[in-house]
């Protein structure tokens, strides 16, 4: 079966909250609890997306010795399934704020540079690949250079639900569930993409 009718452009979350380089980690954390989130691409004046910043990087910053920069590595932005509920998103900030002198710093100071992007026209194969290769969880979609959406693991997977494998969905409605309790472990995660993308080529 081919899989080329679903695109990013179908599958992805198109309300994607951003934020601005120049605003501070105060503003940063703000908007990731004013809107139950916890991680944000970052994009400058022009609308380019420039980096990507989760909660993880709040918690983890330190002010006197300045967050490693990693531009190579995975961004927990990417990674980063949230471990709290959105109930205890405010708290762990709070608690974070509490016991770092965060003063002026801003999310440039602790974004992670490196971007993954797929376009809105990738197809379902392509994010599942960009997904298993890289190892985790969300892609940013672009569209004529400008963030369009977000893609999950779980949005690939409820498509991939959709699709008829014999007599039966390849993935169950059971299935489903618990991924969205397993999401917090990445490979896991990880290997189920793997699988999934086996099947899909096994199907063309």
């Amino acid at each position: 079966m081919a899989t080329y009718k679903f695109i990013a452009k179908d599958l992805m979350s198109e309300k994607v909250v951003c934020v601005k380089p120049e605003a501070t980690v105060h503003d940063l954390i703000k908007i990731l609890v004013k809107n139950h989130i916890h991680g944000v691409p970052v994009v400058n004046k022009e609308g380019k997306l420039v980096g990507v910043v989760s909660k993880t990087d709040i918690v983890e910053f330190d002010k006197e010795a300045g967050k490693k920069q990693k531009t190579g590595a995975r961004s927990s932005f990417y990674v980063d399934n949230g471990g709290n509920g959105d109930g205890k998103l405010k708290k762990v900030l709070d608690e974070s704020v509490k016991a770092k002198d965060l003063g002026k710093t801003t999310v440039k100071d602790i974004m992670t540079a490196r971007v993954i992007t797929a376009q809105t026209s990738d197809t379902i194969d392509r994010l599942a690949k960009i997904m298993y290769d890289e190892k985790i969880h969300r892609v940013v979609i672009l569209e004529k250079g400008q963030v369009a959406g977000v893609v999950s693991t779980l949005d690939v997977l409820h498509a991939v639900s959709t699709m008829g494998y014999g007599s039966s969905a390849f993935v169950t409605d059971e299935a489903i569930i618990d991924l969205r309790e397993r999401l917090d472990e990445a490979e896991k995660s990880i290997q189920s993409l793997s699988e999934i993308l086996s099947k899909i080529h096994g199907e063309k």
